[in-house]
């Protein structure tokens, strides 16, 4: 069954596609945070109140700006969105703003609410087999 033309859905699998990114982008930050002048960095997350409109309403979804993801804008959909992360507490003497307590702190946030979406997801697409007669047990 083909789910794609819901808008629910598609935002759904948008935000996977930002927090498998998002853990790409922390785990580089985990990766340098010895190199001398690295700048952590961090993804911008979608706004995804504003992709269901003013109004409320899913059926008025569509690409009209540049910042909507679309398939195939770089690794995970979400290259465009990185940028430096300024505002950590400390700046090693390297020049270097990584922090790991900070980084891991937010890669335990990021995988959370991951496993979140994706069990909302799960339990959407179950319900909506459910309510077409289709179960998963048979």
């Amino acid at each position: 069954m083909d789910f794609t033309g819901i808008p629910l859905f598609n935002m759904m699998q948008s935000k996977l596609k930002y927090h498998a990114a998002n853990q790409s982008v922390l785990a580089r930050n985990v990766a340098n945070a010895d190199t001398p002048g690295y700048r952590a960095q961090a993804m911008a997350a979608p706004d995804f109140a504003s992709m269901m409109g003013k109004t409320g309403s899913a059926s008025s979804m569509s690409v009209t700006s540049p910042m909507h993801m679309r398939p195939g804008m770089g690794k995970g959909g979400m290259s465009g969105n990185i940028r430096n992360r300024e505002n950590t507490y400390e700046l090693n003497p390297i020049g270097n703003n990584v922090v790991i307590e900070e980084e891991v702190m937010r890669v335990a946030e990021n995988q959370a609410e991951y496993q979140k979406t994706l069990g909302i997801y799960k339990k959407s697409m179950e319900l909506f087999r459910i309510a077409i007669g289709k179960s998963s047990g048979g």
